[in-house]
């Protein structure tokens, strides 16, 4: 699996399309209805960001914070560019959806984000809540030993989770055009050059640098963490599990990273094996056109980047 470990690209899937940052040049870039792709472009300096990426630990949690923030600005952005309504629906929703005057393709993105809400706070919320409230207290356990019981059962749910958001109409698009861009990346020259359509289609579409695969590993830890952490007013346990979630980033980023930058070996392989399975659940192999949407946005960015210079 190829190594993508220049910090000076951050990228992101959004609404049919992708958004992808080179140096101080970011492309918004989405396949319309017409086919077409429809490109916008901005420049924008983040020096303290820039610093900030460069100091051990801190930038862990600038890492987690940027990936969230880059990740709803793309998707802002880029609805400006009007993005093909790619899913047509079955007969019962494209009926519904004409009753209520909508496109089918926000009918089922609608109904995906209530999948995804069901399918977070069933498994990972009501279901472990419900075997402390009703199932474990018929057993003779300790408090710690209930504790650890629905620790592991959220962390099981948030796996199953990873595992079955990916797949929902819509969402899968998303894991698709991540797909996209690994595969850009991968095959993107060490020097100043452009990527071919060619080469992209070529390359894998997995990358061992995985925001989404931190970000989730993150949380996994975190629901540990809160497992293990007891306080007893709800302001200072909000307070203790967002400071905790920023360690953990801050922690984690570091192993990580290096094992990211590292040589490919059976060793390394191994040490970041779960976050190269956390990327194969999250990522899907991309079409042909995906990659051509990514191809033209990350060309456009390192285009306008050097012009910069």
């Amino acid at each position: 699996m190829p190594n993508n470990d220049n910090l000076s690209v951050h990228t992101t899937p959004v609404a049919e399309g992708v958004r992808i940052q080179v140096g101080n040049a970011t492309a918004f870039a989405v396949r319309q209805d017409s086919k077409d792709v429809a490109l916008r472009l901005r420049r924008e300096y983040h020096p303290a960001r820039d610093a900030m990426e460069r100091i051990p630990f801190l930038r862990g949690i600038v890492r987690l914070i940027t990936s969230v923030a880059d990740f709803l600005d793309g998707v802002s952005e880029s609805a400006q560019l009007m993005p093909q309504q790619i899913v047509k629906g079955t007969r019962f929703e494209q009926r519904f959806a004409t009753l209520f005057r909508i496109h089918p393709t926000s009918l089922v993105a609608s109904l995906s984000i209530l999948a995804v809400l069901f399918l977070i706070g069933g498994l990972v919320i009501a279901g472990p809540w419900a075997l402390v409230k009703f199932v474990l207290p018929r057993y003779e356990l300790s408090r710690e030993a209930i504790n650890a019981i629905a620790c592991a059962t959220r962390v099981l749910a948030m796996l199953l989770c990873a595992l079955l958001v990916p797949r929902l109409r819509v969402v899968d698009r998303f894991a698709m055009y991540r797909g996209a861009i690994n595969r850009v990346l991968n095959a993107a020259p060490g020097d100043d050059g452009l990527v071919t359509q060619q080469a992209a289609e070529k390359a894998s579409f997995l990358s061992r640098r995985s925001n989404a695969a931190f970000i989730l590993t993150v949380l996994i830890l975190s629901v540990i963490a809160f497992a293990l952490i007891r306080t007893f007013t709800l302001p200072i346990q909000l307070l203790v599990r967002v400071l905790t979630v920023l360690a953990i980033a801050a922690v984690l980023n570091e192993p990580i990273r290096a094992l990211e930058r590292a040589k490919a070996t059976p060793l390394v392989n191994a040490l970041l094996g779960p976050q190269l399975l956390l990327e194969r659940c999250l990522t899907r192999r991309p079409h042909a056109q995906m990659v051509e949407v990514a191809v033209y946005a990350y060309n456009a960015a390192k285009e306008n980047d050097r012009e910069r210079e």
